[in-house]
């Protein structure tokens, strides 16, 4: 038998003998995968939370994108409201207050 065959037959032999664990030792490693847990599930909370803040920030952009349409609306019945008042009134200043139209001066 060869050195190398006779080292690998000492190591197969040492490395099947069973060997019992110290309390402490497996106290330990318990202790780490009890905190490996407890971070996978700190983990998954914090992307359901995201999950949760992506939606709302969807919701919030949604609603957003429907009061800007309803202002640019604002501002095209605004230019409409001025071409029938300029149409019937003419060019002036109104007064709000008083209800009262003051026609602009013509250069003649």
């Amino acid at each position: 038998m060869t050195e190398e065959s006779k080292l690998v037959k000492k190591l197969n032999t040492e490395n099947t003998k069973e060997v019992k664990i110290e309390q402490s030792d497996l106290d330990s490693i318990k202790e780490l995968r009890n905190r490996y847990r407890a971070q996978t599930v700190k983990i998954g909370q914090l992307n359901i939370e995201r999950i949760l803040t992506n939606q709302a920030v969807d919701k919030l952009n949604e609603s957003i994108m429907t009061e800007e349409q309803n202002y640019i609306k604002i501002q095209t019945d605004e230019k409409n409201l001025i071409s029938q008042l300029q149409e019937k009134y003419g060019m002036g200043s109104l007064n709000l207050d008083t209800g009262t139209f003051l026609p602009a001066v013509t250069a003649k």
